[in-house]
C-alpha cells in the first residue's frame, strides 16, 4: 500500500471556447459533485499549514482560444471531466500523471491520456518514456518525501504535456474548492473501507455467489478486488452510494 500519494492533471478543449463558459461549467460540475468555493484570484492563494483539505482548480487559456483546468486531486478529475463533457459543445482531453511512495524508497508515477465526448471518456495509449528518469528517492529526500515525489510528478508531467497536449495555457484565474461529505455511518468498519476503494476505483460490479454477493472492483492499473456481502450488506452499501451519483455511474 502506498504511503504517500499525489497527481496532477490537465483537462483542456480540443479547440477554441470561451474561458467564462468552462468555468461556468466546471462550477456546476462541482456542485453536482458536492464541492464549495473557498478562492478565487488572479494570484495563487497562499499556502495553508496544515493543509486545510482544499482542491485547487487553476482556469487557463493559450493564444489560439483553447482553455484547461488544472486541477491536484486525482479522484475528483475524470468525474469533473465527464460532466463538464455534458455541458459544452466541444471535446476534452484529459492529461493525468500520478505518483506514489511505496515504504521507505520505491517510487511509482504513472501517465494517462482521455478524450471525453458528450460524457463517454475514452482511454487512450500513453508512451512510457515520459516516466523513464523516476527512480527511487535517495535516502536524504526522505526527510522531505512528498517533496521528492512532487518533483518526480512534475518531471513525468512536463514531459506528457509536450509530447501529447496543447502548447501556450497560461494561468488566468485561481480557484480553491472544498468537498463537504457526510461520511455514512455503516454497521461495521469494513464496510467503511469498502467505500473508500469505490471512490478511488475505475469501476465497480456486483455479482450473486450462493447466499452472498460479491463487489468486484477493478482499481487504477487494472489490479482487481473483491468483497463478499451479505444481502444486508449491500444494502446498507447501496444505500450510501445513493447520494453519490458520480460512483453509482462507475458502476458496470
Amino acid at each position: 500500500m502506498a504511503t504517500l500519494r499525489q497527481a496532477t492533471a490537465l483537462i483542456e478543449t480540443r479547440g477554441p471556447y470561451k474561458l467564462p463558459k468552462l468555468e461556468s461549467a466546471m462550477d456546476k460540475a462541482l456542485a453536482d459533485l458536492g464541492w464549495e468555493r473557498t478562492y478565487e484570484g488572479k494570484e495563487a492563494p497562499p499556502p495553508v499549514d496544515p493543509p486545510d483539505g482544499a482542491a485547487h482548480f487553476v482556469l487557463m487559456a493559450n493564444e489560439e482560444g483553447a482553455v484547461a483546468i488544472q486541477v491536484n486531486d486525482e479522484l475528483v478529475v475524470r468525474d469533473l471531466a465527464r460532466i463538464v463533457s455534458e455541458k459544452i459543445d466541444v471535446g476534452l482531453r484529459v492529461l493525468l500523471t500520478t505518483g506514489s511512495l511505496f515504504g521507505r524508497r520505491s517510487v511509482e508515477v504513472v501517465c494517462r491520456k482521455f478524450e471525453f465526448t458528450g460524457g463517454t471518456a475514452t482511454e487512450l495509449t500513453v508512451m512510457a518514456a515520459h516516466t523513464r528518469d523516476v527512480s527511487d528517492v535517495e535516502h536524504n529526500e526522505l526527510r522531505q518525501a512528498d517533496n521528492a515525489l512532487r518533483t518526480r510528478i512534475n518531471g513525468a508531467n512536463e514531459s506528457l504535456l509536450r509530447a501529447e497536449g496543447t502548447a501556450g495555457f497560461k494561468a488566468k484565474k485561481f480557484t480553491k474548492f472544498k468537498r463537504s461529505l457526510v461520511a455514512p455511518k455503516f454497521s461495521s468498519p469494513r464496510l467503511g473501507r469498502l467505500m473508500e476503494q469505490i471512490e478511488a476505483c475505475e469501476g465497480w460490479s456486483v455479482a450473486e455467489e450462493g447466499p452472498q454477493r460479491v463487489v468486484k472492483l477493478v482499481l487504477a492499473g487494472g489490479a482487481k478486488s473483491m468483497s463478499y456481502l451479505k444481502p444486508e450488506e449491500l444494502a446498507e452499501l447501496e444505500k450510501a452510494l445513493s447520494s453519490r451519483p458520480e460512483l453509482v455511474r462507475r458502476r458496470t
